[in-house]
């Protein structure tokens, strides 16, 4: 086994070996993650000074999932890494850098029996030589980074691990302060959203205990009650569904989906809703859709993808003109091995500077207000199912005539028998 285990710790002798520039690159970095409190911009930034300051070919950041006891990858450079690929703690290089809080120098890493050898054969790329070193935070270690294939298979040095030392301790600050900026931010958005119903409630609640009131008004009093608990509670479920998502403790299902079979229910749930403002609902199914037992597979969770459809055609109802239209379309480009379902309606439209908005947790569109009161997260919650099946929705709108969106969602083939 050819590594140098080094002790966490930058030592002064280290740092006085680094060059006076590099030295400087990480004082400018500190100052920057200190500021940064978007979690994405951040990554992206260690990233880029880790493969900088230690001239190397890709590096990654993988994160610990405490309830699954894997590590994630949060952020890759140079290498592009699916959100789905997971590390074990046991047999990997990472996960021996996060359980036993040291920095890892291998130069060989494919003789390395520590060396988890599935990442590679999944992106087709060959790990030669390695630096990782632990992400530590109050004494708790939340994730690696790692530097990968030194260019021109030089050598990593104890000076390239003093920087990365330094780098990670920096970074594992800032990604709690991210994370729990987030938290707040978020909780604060919720309380936000949740001040109108409950102040609607009160005010309701008030009117009631008044013995003057009359018997009609008070009927309507108590339906608005009724209204905005009910909408309360819609309310509370996608804040704990999105904030699910985005935490990650959501597991989906990887199962092969009968498309046609999910997109008819769709339509069959949605109709009774569509048939009070006289609007019609079209299907245009390709005969060639992925079945259970097809040779290309969509390969997911069909309730989930059922609850982004659904919430597809229910946008496309409640904001379409009265007596019009909806198109759902659904193909597979069999080249790109991908599907796409199209929700087309026959509404208003969406000003080009609102579409690039849609998918913001709680942004409306103006004016939408007076069509619907929903918590404002529906289309960010689809967005985050899409992307945890590793595909994406676009949305493509004209003014005046219609919008359309549209789920890209990767298919796999099918295994063959042996």
């Amino acid at each position: 086994m050819s590594d140098v285990i080094h002790e966490s710790g930058v030592t002064a002798a280290d740092l006085g070996t680094i060059s006076p520039e590099k030295l400087k690159r990480l004082l400018e970095i500190s100052t920057k993650l200190s500021s940064t409190l978007h979690l994405n911009e951040l990554l992206l930034l260690v990233m880029d000074v880790a493969t900088e300051l230690t001239d190397t070919e890709v590096s990654s950041i993988l994160l610990l999932d405490e309830k699954t006891g894997q590590l994630r990858f949060a952020a890759s450079k140079g290498g592009e890494v699916p959100e789905d690929i997971v590390v074990p703690l046991d047999g990997s290089i990472a996960g021996w850098v996060v359980r036993n809080g040291r920095s890892l120098i291998l130069q060989d890493v494919q003789s390395d029996e520590r060396f988890y050898a599935n990442v590679d054969k999944d992106l087709s790329f060959q790990t030669r030589s390695m630096l990782a070193v632990p992400l530590i935070t109050k004494d708790k270690v939340i994730g690696a980074l790692e530097v990968i294939n030194k260019r021109g298979d030089g050598l990593y040095t104890p000076q390239d691990v003093a920087l990365m030392e330094a780098l990670a301790s920096q970074s594992a600050v800032a990604i709690m302060n991210a994370h729990l900026f987030h938290q707040f931010d978020l909780l604060a958005e919720i309380m936000h959203e949740l001040k109108t119903p409950l102040m609607a409630i009160t005010a309701a609640s008030e009117l009631l205990s008044r013995p003057e009131l009359p018997k009609a008004q008070h009927d309507q009093v108590v339906q608005m009650i009724r209204r905005e608990a009910e909408r309360l509670a819609k309310m509370t479920r996608d804040f704990l569904d999105f904030a699910r998502l985005e935490s990650g403790r959501v597991r989906l299902a990887r199962q092969p989906v009968a498309v046609a079979a999910l997109v008819q229910e769709v339509v069959t749930l949605s109709r009774s809703q569509a048939e009070k403002r006289g609007i019609q609902i079209e299907m245009v199914l390709s005969p060639e859709l992925p079945d259970v037992d097809s040779s290309l597979l969509l390969v997911g969770d069909a309730d989930r993808l059922k609850q982004v459809l659904l919430n597809l055609v229910s946008n496309a109802i409640k904001y379409n003109v009265e007596n019009g239209r909806i198109t759902i379309t659904a193909e597979i480009d069999t080249d790109a091995r991908q599907l796409r379902l199209h929700v087309a309606d026959t509404g208003p439209g969406i000003a080009p500077e609102d579409v690039e908005h849609l998918f913001e947790r709680f942004y409306r569109v103006p004016g939408s207000e007076k069509v619907s009161e929903g918590s404002g997260l529906g289309l960010a919650i689809a967005n985050k199912i899409a992307e945890e099946h590793n595909g994406r929705i676009t949305v493509t709108s004209t003014v005046g005539q219609g919008t359309t969106f549209t789920v890209h969602l990767p298919l796999t083939p099918a295994p063959t028998e042996t």
